[in-house]
């Protein structure tokens, strides 16, 4: 086989393997002490940023993960990745007597994985992903092995 031919079909083969990119969702905390969307659910390895809209707040959680000190600059952000399965619970303790709460629950990965409980979680909102689709690369790859097919067939013809 042509060497250049190998070029494309080993990329398209490499694209396939690529398992999927995880995801980034956002909870923001506003002005009106409220999380939107005070629950959400994800899969392990993905993250949740919230983003500060308007009012003074943190964000803790009951495993004892927290943004830090209480702030109030529109735009603040904290972000955390999720590498357990399980459902955290979390609040920002300035609001919290007001019902400043909200829950995020993990889904393992197929084939199991291990549960961090904190609650139990009821009405999970998904947020839109600002990730790429899952499909963008394996289908990438399948054009790319079929870019190296047609090229390899055209030069067996010129043979």
């Amino acid at each position: 086989m042509n060497k250049k031919l190998l070029i494309p079909f080993v990329a398209g083969l490499m694209l396939l393997a690529v398992p999927a990119l995880a995801a980034t969702k956002t909870v923001k905390l506003t002005a009106d002490n409220k999380f939107v969307a005070a629950t959400t659910s994800i899969s392990v390895g993905d993250s949740v940023t919230f983003t500060w809209d308007g009012g003074f707040h943190d964000v803790v959680f009951a495993d004892g993960q927290k943004s830090g000190a209480p702030v109030g600059d529109v735009g603040t952000t904290y972000t955390r990745t999720f590498s357990a399965a399980g459902t955290y619970n979390f609040v920002c303790t300035v609001h919290e007597a007001l019902g400043m709460k909200g829950s995020i629950t993990v889904a393992a990965p197929a084939g199991g994985g291990g549960t961090t409980s904190g609650g139990s979680n009821t009405g999970a909102q998904n947020l839109p992903s600002t990730g790429p689709e899952d499909t963008v690369l394996p289908a990438l790859g399948v054009g790319l092995i079929a870019v190296g097919a047609v090229w390899y067939v055209r030069s067996r013809a010129e043979e």
